[in-house]
């Protein structure tokens, strides 16, 4: 009932904004085209002259003005080409004869056009365009190029950038840098981090239909914050819509791996697909701050002990089709005073399912080369199962009081929940051989909030001096209520047949962890035109100030069995864990919980931020220079309490300051409009994040160790040199061959120790790192060679680096490559689209070199490589994507794909060296980790009104 009930609101509101939407009369409807290409050109400005009336070219390059009568001229203006005016003669009560506007290039180079309006970015023609006009170096994508994939978020849009790819399924990686050199923004404010272990921003949690255009910066300037080394990327989310609208989007589909095979997972909560769980999984409010056993009376004990959540059981059954549901609701109102007001609403909900089965999952210790093979420390099969439930809103608007005057209100809303099981058996060989079982049962809810209040003003009127401020604020929750995990094992000998064995529990353990972060940030930026004697320079300069704090709170419970008398704990220990569980077992006199949490591992934390910058850019001549100078001041304050008893308090605090001085200068040679040089220089910096400077320790079921931070890191410092060359040979096509250089001070790398037995993987600084790359873009239409409708998109990177570490220590540790760098990445797309037909289809390719996934450990005096352990590498695979869509008239649109079509396996692979018995060296391959993730196959339909 509640279903059906919420399903006539949504279409109620549906019907209303149809009607409200309804066309006035007396209107001028029509279409703006390249005069010479005849190609649709879309944002184009189209306005009845001396009037308010306005209205903006959609994708297909229509446009329609209403409440127009009598004789009136007609204004059309894109940026480089010449504005058009024609006269028309509307009847009141009548609409014209539809118009077709064909706008000519006025050839002048797009560098000395003036922009005095607010131009649109969500097309890939001015994107394209845009980015010729940036002072710096730089890559990026429309939402145009999106529309053309499947790709459902941004961690898949952004692999179609040169030079970018995707560690995780929701970290990015720059010219072969892993997340942590990378700095995101959405709509002008930091984006918020998710990640309890590092400061990034979760690229899965952003819808790619919310985003209007991402665009990555490589090379430093002053205006943008410095702490990056690989790619500062800016996204823009949808706002000022060029029409009416509303769209409403259904889409299901299945994976090869996942819906034809059982799933098996805990039963969630009864809001669990809303995205999060209100009341089932988390601790009981009665729940003391610290659980205290031996100070409470056995009531108390038994009473919390049954608080728990005591769900244990696993379902087993086919799962449903993916579904995935969007509502777009876009409004633009002109007012009598000349005012433009733009309103976009989304909302999205989608609820899938992902198994896979069959992991090899390992972990090795020095390749033994007396006797050849391999030395397993683990040796697991792991069967993963989860269900994502993730809900997002986006309501923006903008007001455009003038072309002088600009705001906007922005807010970015996305949940998403996970609920995961992950069941392993398989042989562990630490100090003698165990048979095991494991089982971890997770939930996780993650949940961003980004609000914006920005504005752009031209404060003369001939708009040579403009000022923009924004004032913003981001919330990022997350929590992990009630991750359990049990462990069964078994002694065993070589030849075991591990069928007959009798496994007993080893131990059940809960944890519980919550994160959140508040970021407040402000800026102000000014730019203006100056005559310095006939050269007419632009002076840009602004501040910037964020405050953030942290808050992270983890508990850690396991179950104790002392009261239980021999022939109790014989029965009870290999009884299935559902029933381990029940409450006939559960009392102070048997087996109840106890709280083992370290107070070390929680902190709070703060950060402020400040900075300052002044530059310059100086056209002379065919040359542009851009340069100019960033003041930023950081202090970092980690407090946490040192005492390791639950009674006693001792708070202690350390700050981390910086200051520094950043030079950047970007300069650009202009051969004419179509040939363009880049060379640039920047100083960036790459500071420790919260968690890696806190001792906090987490074990991750995943890699089966801990991790942990470092006290004593240092704040790298970068060098970065580009040089590029662009080629335009036509509207919206480009051509770029670039090199980069970085060098790195105090680069902070990823490392573990070995804590007997286990692991912990933590943070440390390298001596120094170098990085020398290649890249390569096109974009390029092929009617050149008689492929009409078709396009290609090829972008491909190839990268060298090496990390030097500190020969001074007794361990002796190789140089390497930088941790998440692929030596290539290659992208391509081949692209149709037929306006006629409303035809478009694309194919797309992906692969990328084998690149550091976990660092080994060095155990040599002498620079001996045979007694080391190798690095984790994940090796190359291809990824061929096919999509397809078609236009049924104006309101309908059906599109359908296929995703990872080669369905190559995963594989993580470690190669150990060593030396044979003739002093030659030897090199070796063992498998650390390796399934297949299935294909996955989506229809969906479009309808919009």
């Amino acid at each position: 009932m509640g279903k059906n009930r919420l399903l006539a609101i949504v279409l109620g509101f549906i019907f209303t904004l149809r009607v409200l939407g309804a066309p006035a009369t007396g209107s001028i409807t029509g279409t703006v085209k390249d005069k010479k290409s005849g190609e649709a050109i879309i944002g184009a400005t189209i306005q009845v002259e001396n009037t308010s009336i306005a209205a903006a070219t959609d994708i297909d390059g229509n446009f329609a003005l209403k409440s127009v009568a009598g004789s009136q001229v007609i204004v059309c203006r894109y940026l480089s080409y010449k504005t058009a005016r024609i006269p028309v003669e509307v009847v009141a009560g009548q609409s014209a004869a539809p118009l077709v506007i064909e706008l000519e290039e006025d050839g002048i180079a797009l560098q000395e056009v003036v922009v005095s309006t607010y131009r649109r970015n969500d097309t890939e023609t001015s994107l394209i365009e845009g980015m010729k006009a940036q002072v710096q170096v730089a890559s990026g994508i429309s939402s145009q190029q999106i529309a053309k994939t499947l790709d459902r978020d941004a961690s898949e849009v952004v692999k179609r950038v040169p030079g970018i790819s995707i560690l995780d399924d929701r970290f990015v990686v720059v010219r072969g840098l892993a997340q942590r050199y990378n700095n995101v923004w959405i709509n002008g404010n930091t984006a918020p981090s998710l990640e309890s272990d590092s400061r990034v921003f979760s690229f899965d949690m952003l819808p790619s239909s919310q985003i209007e255009n991402m665009i990555i910066y490589k090379s430093p300037a002053p205006e943008i914050p410095a702490d990056f080394a690989g790619g500062f990327i800016r996204i823009t989310t949808k706002s000022l819509p060029l029409r009416n609208s509303v769209q409403v989007n259904y889409t299901t589909g299945f994976n090869t791996s996942t819906q034809f095979t059982d799933t098996r997972l805990n039963p969630g909560s009864s809001t669990d697909w809303l995205g999060f769980d209100l009341s089932k999984r988390p601790l009981s409010s009665s729940m003391p701050s610290h659980m205290d056993v031996a100070g409470s009376n056995p009531d108390e004990v038994t009473r919390l002990t049954r608080s728990f959540n005591s769900d244990w059981r696993v379902k087993s059954y086919i799962p449903m089709p993916d579904q995935r549901l969007s509502l777009t609701v876009n409004r633009r109102f002109d007012t009598e005073g000349g005012t433009e007001i733009g309103m976009t609403t989304f909302i999205n909900y989608s609820n899938t399912y992902k198994t896979i089965q069959d992991i090899v999952n390992a972990r090795f210790g020095v390749y033994s080369s007396e006797a050849d093979k391999p030395v397993y420390l683990d040796d697991y099969i792991d069967n993963q199962y989860s269900n994502d439930v993730r809900v997002g809103a986006m309501h923006n608007w903008s007001f455009v009081f003038s072309d002088r005057n600009k705001i906007e209100f922005r807010n970015l809303f996305n949940m998403l929940g996970k609920n995961r099981l992950t069941e392993r058996t398989g042989e562990r060989n630490i100090s003698s051989p165990y048979y095991r079982e494991e089982t971890e049962m997770l939930y996780q809810s993650r949940l961003t909030y980004l609000g914006q209040l920005a504005g752009n003003h031209f404060l003369d009127e001939h708009k040579l001096h403009s000022l923009s401020w924004n004032v913003g604020y981001s919330y990022a929750y997350k929590t992990e209520p009630d991750r359990r995990i049990i462990v069964n094992q078994a002694g065993m000998s070589e030849g075991t047949d591990v069928s007959q064995l009798k496994v007993g529990n080893e131990e059940i353990s809960r944890y519980f962890q919550s994160l959140s972060d508040h970021l407040f940030s402000g800026s102000v930026d000014y730019k203006g035109s100056v005559n310095l004697g006939s050269i007419r320079s632009t002076v840009k300069g602004g501040l910037m100030g964020e405050y953030r704090t942290r808050s992270y709170t983890p508990r850690e419970f396991v179950y104790r069995y002392d009261n239980l008398t021999v022939a109790e704990r014989q029965e009870y220990l290999y009884l299935p864990y559902e029933e381990m569980m029940s409450d006939a077992w559960l009392s102070a006199d048997k087996v109840y919980i106890d709280e083992i949490t370290q107070k070390t591992n929680a902190y709070d934390a703060t950060n402020l931020y400040g900075a300052g910058y002044g530059a310059i850019e100086l056209p002379l001549g065919r040359f542009n220079i851009y340069a100019g100078l960033r003041l930023e001041y950081n202090r970092l304050r980690l407090t946490r309490d040192k005492s390791m008893s639950a009674s006693q308090t001792l708070l202690t605090s350390r700050d981390y300051v910086d200051l520094d001085l950043l030079p950047s200068v970007n300069a650009t040679y202009n051969f004419n409009e179509q040939h363009l040089l880049r060379l640039a220089y920047g100083r960036s910096l790459n500071r420790a994040e919260f968690r890696e400077v806190s001792p906090a320790v987490y074990y991750d079921f995943d890699l089966f160790n801990e991790i942990g931070g470092n006290e004593d890191l240092k704040t790298c410092k970068i060098d970065n040199l580009d040089f590029r060359y662009e080629f335009y040979p036509a509207r919206g096509e480009m051509v770029s061959v670039g090199l980069f250089y970085k060098h790195f001070e105090n680069p902070i790398e990823w490392t573990f120790i070995d804590m007997g037995g286990t692991l912990r993987y933590n943070y440390e600084n390298a001596l120094s790192a170098q990085s020398l790359g290649a890249e390569v873009e096109i974009r390029k239409s092929l009617d050149f060679i008689g492929m009409r409708n078709f396009s290609l998109l090829f972008n491909a990177t190839l990268i060298k680096s090496n990390v030097r570490f500190d020969e001074s220590g007794i361990i002796k540790t190789e140089d390497r490559p930088m941790q998440g760098q692929s030596p290539y990445i290659i992208n391509a797309g081949l692209y149709y689209q037929n306006e006629k037909w409303g035809l478009m289809s694309s194919l797309l390719y992906n692969r990328l070199g084998k690149r550091i996934i976990g660092i080994g450990k060095s155990n040599s005096t002498t620079h001996d490589v045979s007694v080391n352990i190798p690095d984790t590498y994940e090796m190359p695979r291809n990824s061929l994507d096919f999509t397809i869509s078609k236009k049924l008239g104006k309101l309908i649109e059906l599109k359908a794909g296929v995703k990872d079509i080669l369905a190559e396996k995963v594989v993580y692979k470690q190669f150990p060296q060593f030396y044979d018995a003739a002093g030659q060296l030897q090199e070796r391959e063992q498998v650390t980790k390796a399934y297949r993730p299935g294909r996955a196959v989506s229809v969906g339909i479009t309808f919009n009104f």
